[in-house]
């Protein structure tokens, strides 16, 4: 069973095998978004990229980037993520809502 680590938060969870990694983070109670983003975001469906989280260890571990992923993060570092595209597949240690490059 994969375990997620979120640092900001200090948790660390245990999570089933290709769960969705923003799902994970609202079940066990992490701010996945800041402000306003709290109340408006996409749902999940990756296209507001606000749930962006940097990929600390373990990024080999998540789901390949999708092409929604790879439009939204242009020009990002390439351990930043959007946590309601990425499946989880192994251990992982992230941070939420980073700070912008």
């Amino acid at each position: 069973m994969p375990t997620v680590e979120f640092l900001n938060e200090g948790k660390k969870v245990d999570c089933g095998q290709y769960a969705n990694l923003r799902k994970v983070a609202l079940l066990h109670g992490v701010a996945v978004y800041k402000g306003i983003d709290q109340k408006i975001n996409c749902q999940g469906n990756g296209l507001c990229g606000t749930c962006i989280m940097e990929i600390v260890e373990g990024a080999g571990n998540l789901s390949p980037k999708t092409r929604r992923e790879k439009l939204r993060l242009k020009g990002k570092p390439a351990n930043r993520r959007l946590s309601c595209q990425c499946q989880v597949m192994g251990d992982l240690i992230c941070i939420t809502s980073p700070a912008l490059d």
